[in-house]
Formats: structure tokens, C-alpha cells, sequence
């Protein structure tokens, strides 16, 4: 289990950059994912956050990690085009669902974030999350103000200084911070951003190539590269979206 937040986030605020080994987790491997993600993750959660039609064809659910340059890079390349293209259209509804990696109280400090935000406003402070990670991170290891980088990703949203620190020291939010990430773990995911996609984990693999479950993704009975570009995941989601 995932040890709790409280004290992790805590730090971050009131004594500066928490070593690595305060915020030890296991490194991201695409190449021990699950096949088939178990049935109660593929479908929509009562805490999900969800954005797109009701009736959307296709569901896509994506875990991700406020702590992750590789999530952070889909965040400001390719969700844009989905977005637009797929689910302001109606064709796809997206979930989102956060993860721990390194550095974890970056990660941890973004779900609470994020969380502290009215709902309408939660996919707002998550893009504004993952636009502000950068400087974040080059804040926390120049021992500079991080809560005050958050206080000014996050204000746009209407969240205040006051409420923001509310949330982070919130013991109940730092709980359920952690039950969150410890949830993507069971649901077979150790590695981001990864998806799931009609019933299997897609995921950017070690060998160069998207994989779908076990297997290397084939489009048009080619292996699929992996590469964070909207071409890239408008085939994709073309592809599955063609699936019977």
C-alpha cells in the first residue's frame, strides 16, 4: 500500500525539496503491465473525472501523473486534437485518473490540486497543472517558493491561497490522494501515462512500439511506433473507434 501523503506534502510546502528517497516509488516499467485491465476499470467510477458525452462510443481512461514529463508532453501536444476532434464532437468520453510517480509529493501536491477545484473547473487546474510542471520542479530544486508557484497555477480557477492550503494540509485529502494512486496500481497500472482502451491497458513500451495487453498495437496490420503527437493518437483512436 501506499504509504500516506500528509507528510510528504507537508514538507514540500514548509521545509523545501523533499529528497528522492522520502518520495521512493518503483520506476515506471511498461513492460510489466496487465493484458487485460480487470472489468471494474474499464468503466466509469462514481469519483471519476469525466469530460465528453454520456453516449460517447468510445470510452478512453488515462492515468497520468502531475510529476510525469512524458504526461505532461500528451498534455500540451495531444489532448488539444482530442479533445477538439473527438470528444467536443461526441465521439469519445475521457476519464482521468492520477498516479504517484517520482518525485511523489510533486505527484501527490497536483491530486490535491486539482481535487481542491470545483468540478467544473477540475480538467481546467489539471491542464494547468501539467503547463506549470516545469516550473515546479526547477522551483523545488532551486529550494525556491513552490506554494506560491501552485497558488498562481491554480488561481485562475478561483481557488485562493487560503483554500488551496486548506486542501494540501487536509489529512482526509491527503488520504484519499493516496487511495487514488493506490487504486491505478490495482487496476494493473504501473507506468504513464498509459490508457485503457476497449478492455486492454495501451501503453508506450521499451521497445519502441505501442502495446495493447500483451501485445505490440497493430494498425492496418503494421506495428504501431510510439510517439506522443496528435497523428500518432488520431490513428489510434480512429483505429479502435473502427473496432466492432
Amino acid at each position: 500500500m501506499l504509504r500516506p501523503l500528509l507528510i510528504t506534502v507537508a514538507a514540500l510546502i514548509f521545509a523545501g525539496p523533499v529528497s528522492m528517497a522520502a518520495a521512493q516509488m518503483s520506476t515506471p516499467n511498461s513492460n510489466q503491465m496487465s493484458s487485460n485491465a480487470p472489468i471494474e476499470a474499464q468503466f466509469e467510477r462514481p469519483d471519476d473525472h469525466v469530460i465528453g458525452a454520456i453516449d460517447a462510443p468510445l470510452l478512453m481512461v488515462e492515468y497520468g501523473s502531475y510529476a510525469c514529463g512524458h504526461c505532461a508532453r500528451f498534455e500540451s501536444e495531444v489532448w488539444p486534437m482530442i479533445k477538439t476532434e473527438f470528444i467536443d464532437t461526441g465521439a469519445v468520453r475521457f476519464i482521468f485518473r492520477p498516479m504517484l510517480t517520482p518525485p511523489a509529493q510533486i505527484a501527490g501536491a497536483g491530486i490535491i490540486a486539482s481535487e481542491c477545484a470545483a468540478e467544473d473547473q477540475y480538467f481546467t487546474v489539471s491542464e494547468a497543472l501539467f503547463a506549470g510542471q516545469r516550473r515546479i520542479l526547477s522551483t523545488m530544486q532551486a529550494q525556491g517558493d513552490v506554494l506560491a508557484v501552485y497558488n498562481d497555477i491554480v488561481a485562475p480557477a478561483g481557488l485562493t491561497p487560503e483554500a488551496l492550503l486548506v486542501c494540501l494540509q487536509d489529512p482526509a485529502m491527503n488520504q484519499q490522494a493516496g487511495e487514488r494512486a493506490q487504486q491505478a496500481i490495482d487496476d494493473g497500472v504501473s507506468g504513464t501515462p498509459s490508457f485503457i482502451i476497449r478492455g486492454k491497458i495501451l501503453t508506450l513500451n521499451r521497445d519502441g512500439y505501442f502495446h495493447w495487453g500483451e501485445d505490440v498495437l497493430l494498425i492496418d496490420g503494421e506495428p504501431m511506433p510510439q510517439s506522443l503527437d496528435q497523428d500518432s493518437f488520431r490513428r489510434i483512436i480512429e483505429h479502435f473507434q473502427a473496432m466492432p
